[in-house]
Order: C-alpha cells, then sequence, then structure tokens
C-alpha cells in the first residue's frame, strides 16, 4: 500500500503543535507497513492569522496539484485542510481519508474577536468539505465522532483511532515520589482561552500557602490576564514556567506531584494521558468536554474551590497506590503503535 500523508507543516518531533505530531509519529510507525510520502505546506507554523490561513491553503493546494497519481490512500492529517478531499478525489480517483482532531471552531464562547471570527468560519468551510467529501473519517476520540455527527446530521463512514503517547514518556522509568517541602501542582499546554488555565489560578488563591507550589508550562494569549491575576492577588507560589522543550517533557511530568488540566473542550486530550503515563494524579474541570476515554480515571473538579479541596487531599491523603498503578498501565497503552495499525485497518477498509 502507497500512502500519501498530508501536513500543513512537515512532520517533525517536537514541533509543539499536536496534529503536526500527529503525522510526524503517523509517518514514523506506519513507513514499516510501506511507502509513506509526506506531503505538507509549511516548514513551520506561520499561520496563526488570516493571511496564514489563506497562505496555507493557496501552497498546499498548488502541492496537491502537483502530487502524482500513485497512491492507494491520500490521508489528509489536519481536518483543516478538508478542502483537498474533493479535488484529490476528483483527480486521482482513490479514497481519500481524514483525520478529525476536534471541531473546536463550532464551540461558542471559545474564541473571540473580528479576527477569530473570520479565521473561524474560514476552518469551518474546511472542516464541512472534509466531512462531504472524504471516504473515510478517522476520529480521536468518540467525542469528536458524536460531535461531528450532530453537527453535521451524517453518518458518514467513520471510525475512532485514539492518538499515542511519546515513546519516551513510557520507556523512561517511573520515578518514586520523595517528599520535597512543597507539593508542586503543574499545568502543560496552551494558554488559550479554552484551555481554562484561571480555574488553576483560582484554585491556587484558595490554598495559597507555604506548603503549595504551581508550575504553569506554556504560552499563548491568556498569558497577559494570567499573569495580571497572579500579581494581583500575590500569588508567589505560582510560577509561569514558558514554553515546554519536547526533551525536556518527561523532567517536567516528574517534577509534579499533581497535574491538573481544566479545558473546556478536548478532541482528546494527550497530556492526560501523558501525565498518567507518568504515574501523576489528574484532575479536570468536571464540566468541561473531554473525552471520556481519557477522563476515565481523573479526578473531576466542579469548580476552583472543589479543585483546592482535591489538590489539598491528595497532599495530605496521597494517591492511592491502587489507582496510580490503573491509571498509569491504561495511559501506557495508548501507543503510537497501536494508533499505526488501527489506522493501517481503517485503510483497508477503506479500500474495500
Amino acid at each position: 500500500m502507497k500512502l500519501a500523508l498530508l501536513s500543513i507543516i512537515k512532520p517533525m518531533k517536537g514541533s509543539g503543535d499536536g496534529p503536526t505530531e500527529y503525522a510526524y509519529q503517523l509517518q514514523n510507525a506506519l513507513k514499516k507497513y510501506g511507502p509513506v510520502e509526506p506531503v505538507y505546506a509549511l516548514n513551520e507554523s506561520k499561520r496563526n492569522n488570516v493571511s496564514g490561513l489563506v497562505s496555507m491553503n493557496m501552497k498546499m493546494r498548488l502541492k496537491a496539484r502537483r502530487v502524482k497519481c500513485g497512491y492507494d490512500i491520500f490521508h489528509i492529517t489536519n481536518q483543516e485542510m478538508g478542502f483537498l478531499a474533493k479535488p484529490l478525489k476528483k483527480r486521482c480517483n482513490v479514497p481519500v481519508v481524514t483525520t478529525v482532531h476536534d471541531i473546536a471552531r463550532f464551540q461558542k464562547g471559545l474564541q473571540s474577536g473580528l479576527l477569530q471570527g473570520t479565521y473561524n468560519r474560514m476552518v469551518k468551510s474546511y472542516v464541512r468539505d472534509a466531512v462531504q467529501n472524504s471516504d473515510l473519517l478517522l476520529f480521536d476520540s468518540k467525542l469528536t465522532m458524536s460531535e461531528v455527527y450532530r453537527k453535521f446530521g451524517t453518518r458518514k463512514n467513520g471510525v475512532v483511532v485514539n492518538l499515542g503517547i511519546n515513546d519516551v514518556v513510557i520507556n523512561q522509568p517511573l520515578k518514586t515520589k520523595e517528599s520535597r517541602g512543597r507539593f508542586n501542582v503543574g499545568y502543560l499546554g496552551s494558554m488559550a482561552r479554552h484551555k481554562n488555565v484561571m480555574l488553576l489560578l483560582e484554585a491556587a488563591n484558595i490554598i495559597e500557602g507555604d506548603n503549595y507550589s504551581f508550575s504553569i508550562y506554556g504560552t499563548g494569549i491568556e498569558y497577559k490576564r494570567l499573569e495580571e491575576f497572579r500579581d494581583r492577588n500575590g500569588l508567589e507560589s505560582v510560577k509561569f514556567m514558558g514554553f515546554a522543550p519536547q526533551a525536556k517533557m518527561v523532567q517536567i511530568y516528574d517534577s509534579f506531584d499533581a497535574f491538573v488540566f481544566p479545558s473546556l473542550y478536548e478532541g482528546f486530550g494527550l497530556p492526560i494521558i501523558e501525565a498518567q503515563a507518568r504515574g501523576l494524579p489528574v484532575i479536570i474541570y468536571k464540566h468541561g468536554k473531554i473525552s471520556e476515554e481519557v477522563r476515565k480515571y481523573c479526578f473531576e473538579a466542579e469548580d476552583a474551590a472543589h479543585m483546592a479541596n482535591i489538590i489539598y487531599d491528595l497532599k495530605e491523603n496521597g494517591y492511592g497506590a491502587g489507582l496510580r498503578r490503573k491509571a498509569t498501565a491504561y495511559a501506557r497503552s495508548f501507543t503510537w503503535e497501536r494508533c499505526a495499525k488501527n489506522t493501517l485497518e481503517a485503510y483497508k477498509n477503506a479500500l474495500e
């Protein structure tokens, strides 16, 4: 089977972009089963505005027109390139598979502003193209699949193929948690509006004290607002650590005693199972849209006060050994090898 793997950014390790990491890991895992050729528009991420999105569209269309038709499958690895499904099918007459990671752009209240509204409208049209014109849809989670079916009123061929976690997260031995004086609560991810990091700071404001520290890794549009809240409330225990390099990911997770991921919406929620794979208790926001596969062993906080109580209880009473073993083993079952095998099976079904 000869495969063309289409991505917005050149597949590379540690890009900091979820769909790009997905394309990289999938390419790596699938090449043992047959030829895989990456087709991409950009060498690095430059499309976080309307002009960048338009530029990506034009470059990707040009690339797609130049791609030869000697492939068995075209796999569009990001729903934001859904505009390619129809022209690829028409020109090459082979199955087109598209991975839908999420439909965040259809969720109300997650973005704001005129430019974001324009960006959203463009992305929404690309997602519609993917849903309407792909022969097979792959979904990161059951949540994403149900959201797409509900939104578009379709039961088009679709398969849930969960993502995997980086091998280094699994292969490095777990560290025994030792008393470090302070109980370190961590967050790792974007500071976009829908990540809801403010909830963690509100919890920190409730339990501020010498026995706790809060290490927040990431960058994004909400950074200034979060920093102002910290400074206004004198939260000396809260430290903003900046971007988390891929090479230090395990070291960062291992520096935490608990991990908080209070997102309002996730197509999958990879940091949750990465943290659990390192043996950490994970706290999420109960009312956030998080896939059932990922939230299975999480502590669910109703609000900031409840989150503060969970953190306090974990510090005072610990993370039960039995629960830790179950959660860690479950998280470590999400491998890229499993993802690749399930994807390959989906390809075969599409060809049939």
